[in-house]
């Protein structure tokens, strides 16, 4: 009788903190406090010498990659984290952490480098502070998925 309850207390337990997970958005799962909207995933791997973006700078971004997870949030700022590498040909490189703050603004059409082509007009427009010019990403819940040509591939995903 004992070990009866016992596997109907456990069984409720584990119910219950499955029920709860379900509950809980995405988006409550980094942090309330900034009041985030959306979370941006976001990877790009260019190894075809012969395509102009893989094109060393300041032609091209040179043979590599980058992966980023960016959290927007409701007033205008988020945050990111990645890393990037780089390689030449013969193989040597490097490759580096990449963490901070980001700004970001709405708009109707992309107000920057667009990878990825939203279907209702609407993108998040991200300057990742580095100086260069803004990455616009689309706001509408998906997968994005851009292949250029052998060796460069550009993968996007939005989520709530």
């Amino acid at each position: 009788m004992r070990l009866l309850r016992l596997r109907v207390v456990l069984a409720a337990g584990v119910l219950t903190v499955a029920t709860l997970g379900a509950l809980t958005g995405g988006a409550a799962a980094y942090g309330r406090a900034d009041q985030p909207l959306a979370q941006i995933e976001f990877s790009a791997n260019c190894n075809n010498p012969g395509f102009p973006l893989c094109a060393p700078p300041p032609n091209g971004f040179g043979l590599g990659g980058i992966w980023l997870w960016i959290e927007i949030d409701a007033n205008g700022t988020g945050d990111v984290a990645g890393a990037g590498c780089g390689h030449d040909r013969a193989g040597s490189g490097g490759a580096g952490s990449i963490r901070g703050e980001i700004s970001w603004w709405p708009s109707d059409g992309p107000q920057g480098i667009a990878f990825a082509v939203d279907p209702n007009n609407h993108y998040y427009n991200v300057n990742l502070g580095d100086g260069g010019p803004p990455i616009s990403f689309p706001r509408t819940v998906g997968h994005y998925s851009f292949m250029p040509a052998p060796g460069v591939n550009i993968q996007t995903q939005i989520a709530p």
